[in-house]
């Protein structure tokens, strides 16, 4: 049966399948947070055609106007002939351009050489090979010997030594030549730096002569449409080869829509494009190169690499310049991951001395310690609450969110992203609005929503945003709607799933600076990294015990610091290098068994403050 997204695009769905299997398998971008289970509400889709009468998870999960305008959940429509819909786009709001943007000054290292040659023309006292004649020349000028040339290359040289009266410009990568263009092209060279998340992907184009980052995008990774988290995907990728490849498939589609609008918006040719960093969690970054993840997912959490990697653009079926170098950072162990060395290669005050632990913030959470005696490292499963997801009316960070909370006895004052009617609530905006609803006592510190019954010490305008009942429980209302659906609210189960979260980020600092031998208070700094990061308020994350208890002005923030030292290694080799023996250095702790750890979750699940 033959199913068209608009505007054109038409795929072929099977007897059986819902609407969400025709959209995975399709890879169609598409929010699955639940593993389409209906339970998450996240996969809308718009029937124009065929539009099937609403399930109880559409009635649950949808506003009466949605449900009116032919929006259905994709998981709970059986694919039919001929059906036709649009689906809910889901680009995240572009933060990430503001906080990594000037972030950084690096020298230009970066190992890439574009010359300029006049190669002697052939003739019949001179009758060397084209290439003989081009690596004689830039042995020359360059004052060594030239190793290799590559095929693609040595393929078009005839004609590109010819288009331009045996003028050419050659593409170096140490001493081997990429590409050869004709005439001279010394001022198109390139490169792009790659941060692959859970939740979205981010790329950085970079004019490599100068070092200026021209722009930042970001997406939501293509691989949310199979799980959530990396544990679903792992999931999936076990089952069989095809669906392995169908997960790198969709991170690396993901990845080329970046660049190409990156290179169609700023006028650049994707082949003056030469080389590419990537960081990623260690799942990640196997699913990126295609790797199996079969011991990954199991213990001792075994990964086929965790060296870093240096692979031809076209081996990957990246669109760059074909033989432009993709260079990805090395793993520290299972589930902590080049993403985290990109972070710390990405602060370097981290490495100049002191006790600090660094804090990238996301759905698999990894925590950094330094100490004068050692380097440690370990991750935590904070789940996809940060992100927006898993909470009822959670979502990314993009226009229609909330993202800042106040509440005082007149009411409730929000921040809206794009200062547009509020249509959900992001992470900054969950956690703002816990602590502000614990500060207001409209919560105790285990979490539970006072019973409106017994609220006579609330303002009446706070005491009327208190809801009863319901599958999630009580509710507080951060911003009404036009109707009492279209409220836009934090639930008894929302806060829960933010416990469960912080809970687990909390217990791990105290675990890894207990293991290290030091107290919170022998810190010189908590740093907190990633984008979402940026955007919390310190007396936000230490009210509602997010971090254990420390002075305030030992929090600072530094954006998408793993985004950073993609682009510092993007620029130079030696920072690259770095990063490499940074990794063997750190040690390794898993916290799946130790009791240390599982006593402090315990304990740090209260919204206070926590030592």
């Amino acid at each position: 049966m033959k199913i068209t997204i608009i505007p054109d695009r038409i795929v072929e769905g099977f007897e059986g399948e819902s609407i969400m299997e025709v959209l995975v398998r399709n890879q169609v971008p598409i929010q699955n947070v639940c593993s389409g289970k209906g339970s998450c509400g996240k996969c809308k889709v718009r029937f124009f055609s065929g539009v099937p009468e609403p399930t109880q998870s559409d009635l649950k999960h949808l506003t009466i106007q949605e449900v009116e305008a032919g929006f259905r959940l994709a998981c709970e429509v059986k694919a039919e002939e001929g059906m036709k819909i649009g689906i809910v786009f889901t680009e995240t709001y572009d933060r990430k351009e503001v906080v990594l943007l000037n972030m950084f000054k690096e020298n230009l290292d970066h190992g890439l050489k574009k010359v300029l040659v006049k190669v002697p023309k052939p003739s019949l006292e001179d009758e060397r090979g084209d290439w003989d004649r081009l690596s004689h020349e830039l042995a020359e000028i360059l004052d060594f010997e030239i190793a290799s040339i590559k095929m693609l290359a040595l393929d078009k040289l005839p004609a590109v030594l010819r288009a331009d009266d045996f003028a050419v410009t050659a593409t170096l990568w140490d001493n081997q030549v990429l590409d050869v263009e004709a005439g001279d092209t010394r001022k198109t060279l390139f490169g792009v730096a790659v941060d692959i998340g859970t939740t979205s992907v981010a790329v950085s184009l970079v004019d490599l002569n100068s070092a200026n980052v021209i722009k930042v995008i970001s997406l939501e990774n293509g691989q949310t449409a199979y799980g959530a988290d990396v544990i679903s995907r792992m999931s999936l990728a076990r089952e069989n080869r095809e669906n392995r490849f169908q997960l790198k498939e969709a991170v690396k589609m993901t990845i080329n829509s970046l660049i190409k609008r990156l290179t169609d918006e700023s006028g650049i040719s994707t082949n003056s494009i030469y080389k590419m960093t990537v960081v990623a969690n260690t799942t990640m970054n196997h699913l990126f190169l295609g790797l199996d993840t079969s011991h990954l997912a199991v213990a001792p959490f075994v990964s086929v690499s965790n060296s870093s990697l240096e692979l031809g653009a076209s081996e990957l079926g990246i669109e760059i310049n074909p033989e432009g170098r993709v260079l990805t950072f090395p793993n520290i162990g299972g589930f902590v991951g080049g993403d985290t060395v990109g972070a710390v290669i990405g602060t370097p005050e981290l490495l100049a001395g002191g006790n600090h632990i660094l804090i990238d913030l996301g759905t698999n959470c990894e925590l950094f310690l330094i100490t004068a005696q050692e380097m440690v490292a370990c991750s935590t499963a904070a789940g996809p609450a940060f992100e927006g997801a898993g909470i009822t009316q959670g979502m990314r960070a993009k226009p229609g969110a909330i993202e800042a909370v106040t509440i005082n006895e007149d009411g409730v004052k929000i921040k809206v992203i794009g200062g547009q009617k509020a249509i959900g609530i992001c992470g900054s905006g969950l956690i703002e609005g816990v602590e502000q609803m614990k500060l207001a006592g409209i919560i105790n510190k285990r979490g539970k929503i006072i019973d409106p019954e017994e609220a006579s010490y609330l303002s009446p305008q706070l005491r009327a945003r208190l809801k009863s009942g319901g599958k999630d429980g009580r509710k507080f209302v951060l911003s009404y709607g036009e109707e009492e659906r279209d409220d836009v609210f934090l639930s008894q189960k929302d806060i829960s799933e933010l416990q469960l979260a912080k809970g687990a980020v909390c217990a791990g600092i105290k675990t890894l600076v207990s293991m290290a031998g030091i107290s919170i208070a022998d810190l010189d700094s908590v740093v907190l990294a990633g984008t979402f990061a940026t955007y919390l308020q310190a007396h936000s994350i230490l009210e509602i015990g997010l971090v254990p208890s420390i002075s305030q002005d030992k929090i600072k923030a530094v954006g998408n610091a793993a985004h950073v030292g993609a682009m510092r290694a993007l620029l130079n080799r030696t920072v690259f290098k770095e990063a490499i023996e940074l990794a063997k250095k750190v040690k390794h702790i898993e916290l799946g068994g130790s009791k240390a750890f599982t006593s402090n979750l315990m304990k740090s699940m209260y919204l206070e403050r926590t030592n």
